[in-house]
């Protein structure tokens, strides 16, 4: 019968609880979580803040309510938040450790459209376990002026449209689109102000139009890239 040294026995062991040590800490950081804290402007006015001050709100008396958007490196949504209400101190927790892009919209209700969005902020968020993270975020106006279809129309045609939608990879979806491409000048301008649009996405825009000459029924699809200044679609 052979018998193991008790020497072995002890390298053995050491050797068993090392290896089990180093899984233990491996799943200790693969189940690390930090969390973010984002305060929202007060309620009687978009520049009133609290004292963290983490979110600073410019513009006018709306009365608005929030969404909360949370993007990792790629872009792509990791939490979304709704109807955040003014004055709310918005604590995200179960986030991995790492760099995000947190978005904010200040909404107004409004009785024509629906949602408005008013104010629109970002910024990056180097976001650690262990420690109170926060970000600073400045809200701006939105400019609702320049959001238009451009339609070149060389030919005169007169079109109606009959169905349009817009679609974003960040989840806008804007539909039942409609009006009139009018055949008086080679180029038509669409209004498209009550929608937003955020700033570095693109955006697509897919239309069916009937011809008023002959009845006739086209489907046009564009994509184009939104700016803090607005967004333009070319529909040729």
């Amino acid at each position: 019968m052979r018998v193991t040294p008790v020497r072995c026995m002890a390298k053995i062991f050491s050797i068993l609880t090392a290896a089990f040590s180093l899984a233990v800490i491996s799943c200790a950081a693969n189940d690390d979580s930090a969390s973010l804290t984002i305060q929202m402007p007060g309620s009687s006015s978009s520049r009133a803040i609290s004292s963290e001050g983490h979110l600073l709100g410019e513009g006018t008396e709306l009365e608005l309510n929030y969404s909360v958007y949370i993007r990792n490196s790629d872009n792509e949504e990791v939490e979304k938040y709704t109807n955040v209400a003014p004055g709310t101190r918005l604590t995200i927790s179960a986030l991995r450790p790492g760099s995000y892009k947190v978005a904010i919209r200040g909404n107004e209700q409004t009785a024509e459209i629906g949602t408005l969005v008013q104010l629109y902020g970002v910024a990056d968020a180097v976001v650690q376990g262990g420690v109170e993270n926060s970000v600073h975020l400045t809200m701006r106006e939105v400019n609702h002026d320049n959001c238009k279809i451009l339609f070149s129309n060389a030919d005169a045609v007169h079109w109606d449209i009959e169905d349009a939608s817009i679609t974003c990879k960040n989840g806008d979806s804007y539909k039942n689109i409609s009006g009139s491409i009018l055949s008086e000048s080679v180029y038509s301008v669409f209004d498209l102000s009550p929608y937003f649009f955020e700033p570095n996405f693109d955006y697509t825009i897919e239309i069916t139009a009937v011809s008023a000459f002959d009845s006739s029924t086209h489907h046009f699809k564009t994509s184009a890239t939104a700016t803090k200044d607005g967004i333009v679609f070319t529909v040729n």
